[in-house]
């Protein structure tokens, strides 16, 4: 069966048209549906246990020790108490390090009446080594209580309270072991007219903490013309996991001096700190405007960028249009020659 002529130019308008529609569709981006299978494990957490296990301590006193556990540098372990039986007692816990220092980080007393029977204790460490976790109890009855060291090694002290831009850009990063009146120096490069962020914190506990015993720190800062800033005098240091931070705007290139003294009562304590660069504060910086410097991640100004694919889409959508003119033009002269000869 033939096809008449108009009925012929309207296919292929048609398929000419449907062409350049799918070109232009193909170039707009498409939603992507993100599908979370069921059995699919999100990343496991890297925490890991030393101790995990229920221990029985005998009236009046009993004490356990757990001798060569292996502890990085630098990472935080907590040891979590929980009394599993209806009893009362005196926990005290005691670490010794690698190198005999003893910290006494627990001693409480507990009273299973007013629900206070589970606790955490937190010990950062300053060195690697084998460390030995020492136990008390002093009870009118034998009971039961759950015993757990546990830490994460990709958890560093103070990780978790700075802000992942800041570790990026660390500048220093400590942690020390200080006894009383003990002095740590540390001389580190820094720019002019740049703002960094000082953190400090304590990362040991301290068992049976008060006013007499509690941790202070002088923290000083000197410049490359020995000019002295003083940030803390005689301050507290907070409890684990409260950190002290200040800003420092530097007016000076050069070498910087920071120094650190910790007051304390107790035998040792475990200090953490760290310097992190975090903004340049001028526009004018030995002659130069950062602001206006490009950088291999911008793009420059005054341009209009247009992808490939919609150059494409425009193109194939240009030629249809030009197909379907030139088909009508081809058809209305047809139709005049028609004409002419019948007339």
């Amino acid at each position: 069966m033939a096809i008449s002529s108009p009925r012929k130019s309207f296919v292929i308008i048609s398929l000419i048209t449907g062409l350049a529609i799918i070109g232009v569709m193909s170039t707009y981006p498409r939603p992507v549906l993100s599908v979370t299978s069921q059995n699919d494990n999100p990343k496991a957490s890297s925490e890991q246990n030393l101790v995990d296990k229920v221990f029985t301590f005998l009236a009046p006193n009993d004490t356990l020790q757990f001798e060569d556990l292996n502890l990085f540098e630098k990472v935080n372990y907590y040891v979590l108490l929980e009394i599993v039986t209806p009893h009362d007692c005196e926990i005290n816990v005691t670490i010794v390090d690698p190198v005999l220092d003893v910290y006494e980080v627990f001693n409480t007393e507990v009273n299973i009446s007013q629900d206070d029977d589970w606790f955490e204790v937190p010990f950062g460490t300053a060195m690697a080594g084998n460390y030995t976790f020492i136990v008390s109890v002093a009870c009118a009855l034998t009971l039961n209580l759950h015993i757990k060291i546990s830490f994460d090694p990709e958890v560093k002290c103070l990780y978790d309270v700075i802000s992942p831009k800041f570790l990026e850009r660390m500048k220093l990063y400590q942690v020390n072991k200080f006894t009383n009146g003990m002095v740590v120096e540390h001389n580190t490069v820094f720019k002019t007219d740049v703002s960094y962020k000082f953190y400090l914190g304590r990362v040991s506990a301290i068992g049976g903490l008060t006013v007499e015993n509690e941790i202070r720190v002088d923290y000083d800062v000197t410049d490359p013309n020995g000019l002295e800033f003083t940030i803390y005098q005689n301050k507290t240091v907070g409890s684990v996991g409260t950190i002290m931070h200040f800003d420092f705007g530097t007016a000076t290139e050069g070498i910087y001096t920071v120094k650190i003294r910790i007051h304390c009562q107790v035998d040792v304590v475990n200090i953490a700190y760290a310097i992190a660069e975090d903004y340049q504060i001028s526009t004018i910086n030995n002659g130069t405007d950062p602001e206006t410097e490009p950088t291999a991640n911008e793009t420059a100004s005054g341009y209009f960028y247009v992808p490939m694919e919609w150059t494409l889409a425009f193109g194939l959508s240009a030629g249809g249009l030009l197909a379907i003119l030139v088909v009508f033009g081809a058809v209305r002269r047809k139709k005049d020659s028609v004409s002419l000869r019948t007339n």
